[in-house]
Order: structure tokens, then C-alpha cells, then sequence
């Protein structure tokens, strides 16, 4: 019988966590799969390991893990491969992050016209990612970004938090022009608070609300757990 499970990064913070479980709950009631469950990689429960062994004591022996991540990077393509390897009696197919999409880009421009974005001249747009070692993620990233500046029509610069361009240096060489701070992030927190601390003081930074668990987004997860099918193999994901 087969299983779906959604995997999230977690969160320090149990409020965020929270946000995740209501916001999955809507997801698998959408579905018409028998077995469900989700995990976090870490900081919270259930584990992945704990969400696998739900499923097999409801009887699934193959299961479709969808990693509820924005883009590629270590966890999606590492970590959570190697927890799914400990289980060699189960067959697992396993999925992409949400990455590029029209929904995506969508969820995007709502967060800067929230922020009071108008497509004028004297804007524009810094997008701000997590960053990470896996060249693929900036290679995503930077498609996200020209498809959100096609959409809008005006400039989008991107940055990241961990790694080069970092997104305080890429604002301090914005200065004098007016600049909309888009954070590319699931978990609002901690990041989003470093962020607006780092820049409070600029002139000229807007900040905007992150991608959040927006309910746009479960018609993604529906549409990349579709994409989930016997053809997806395990160790290519370990070897990205």
C-alpha cells in the first residue's frame, strides 16, 4: 500500500512549527491518499523516521516523500536521502522541493503589493534567499528571480544570508533608491528578524512578509506530489 509524507525543515520555534501542521492538515485532506503523515528534518516532532514508521504500522510498504522545501540544498538533497536509505524493505519515491513555479512567483508579487509595491520607476526589488553549497539552489534561484522581474516589470536583485552576495551588501550598494526586501522563506523567525534588524536603519528599505505557508502553496504540493512516480530515484537525489 502506498503512503505520502511531507517533510519540513522545523523550527526553534513552536510556533512556527505549528503553522507547518496547520497548514499540512489542509494539504493531506485535500488528498485522496490512505496513508499520510509528516516529519521534520530536525528541531521538532515527529521525525522523519517517526512519520515512516507511522506509515508502515498502517500497513504502506511504498511510500512518496515530498520535501516541503522552497529549493534544492544539502537537506533535500542529502539529509533526507539518507534517513529514507535506513529503510530497505520500503520502496520510497522521492520527490522535489516546491522550487520554480507560477505559484510561486504569484505568492511572491501578493507579498510586495502587500507591502505597498506599485511598479514605479524608483523601485525595485531584493529578493533574499537562505543560501547554500548546492549550486543548483542558486541556479533556481536566480530562474525565480527573472521570472518575478518579468512579472513586475522592474529590477530584482538577489542576495542570501549565508552565502555571497550577501543581502547586506547587496542593500548597501542600493542605497539611495528605494527597495522592496523580499524574504524567499517558509519559517518566518528568526532570519526575517535579522534581517529587518541589520537594515531597520537604511534608507530606503521596505521589508515585506516572507513566503510563509501561504494556502496558494498546497496547490503546488499537489502538484509535485503528482510528479512523484516510479521513475524517481533515491540514490540520484544522494548523488546531486
Amino acid at each position: 500500500m502506498e503512503a505520502i509524507i511531507y517533510i519540513a525543515h522545523g523550527s526553534r520555534r513552536e510556533a512556527a512549527n505549528e503553522k507547518f501542521r496547520f497548514f499540512i492538515k489542509k494539504v493531506m485532506e485535500q488528498s485522496s491518499a490512505a496513508i499520510q503523515a509528516y516529519g521534520y528534518l530536525e528541531h521538532a516532532e515527529p521525525s522523519i523516521n517517526q512519520a515512516i514508521e507511522r506509515c508502515i504500522e498502517q500497513g504502506a510498504d511504498e511510500i512518496k516523500v515530498v520535501p516541503v522545501f522552497l529549493l534544492p540544498g544539502i537537506h533535500t538533497n542529502i539529509d533526507i536521502p539518507v534517513e529514507l536509505e535506513k529503510y530497505q524493505n520500503i520502496v520510497c519515491h522521492y520527490g522535489k522541493p516546491l522550487g520554480v513555479d507560477d505559484i510561486m512567483t504569484e505568492i511572491l508579487v501578493t507579498r510586495l503589493a502587500e507591502a505597498g509595491f506599485a511598479k514605479r520607476e524608483d523601485e525595485m526589488v531584493l529578493l533574499v534567499g537562505h543560501g547554500s553549497r548546492v549550486p543548483e539552489a542558486a541556479v533556481e534561484f536566480e530562474k525565480l528571480a527573472k521570472r518575478l522581474a518579468v512579472k513586475i516589470g522592474r529590477a530584482v536583485h538577489t542576495a542570501y544570508l549565508t552565502t555571497s552576495p550577501f543581502y547586506y551588501e547587496t542593500a548597501e550598494r542600493l542605497l539611495g533608491q528605494k527597495v522592496y526586501i523580499l524574504p524567499h522563506f517558509l519559517f518566518s523567525g528568526g532570519y526575517n528578524i535579522k534581517i529587518k534588524k541589520e537594515l531597520d536603519k537604511t534608507d530606503g528599505m521596505i521589508f515585506c512578509s516572507p513566503v510563509g505557508f501561504d494556502d496558494k502553496l498546497i496547490s503546488l504540493i499537489e502538484k509535485r506530489t503528482s510528479e512523484v512516480g516510479n521513475d524517481h530515484k533515491l540514490s540520484d537525489y544522494v548523488k546531486a
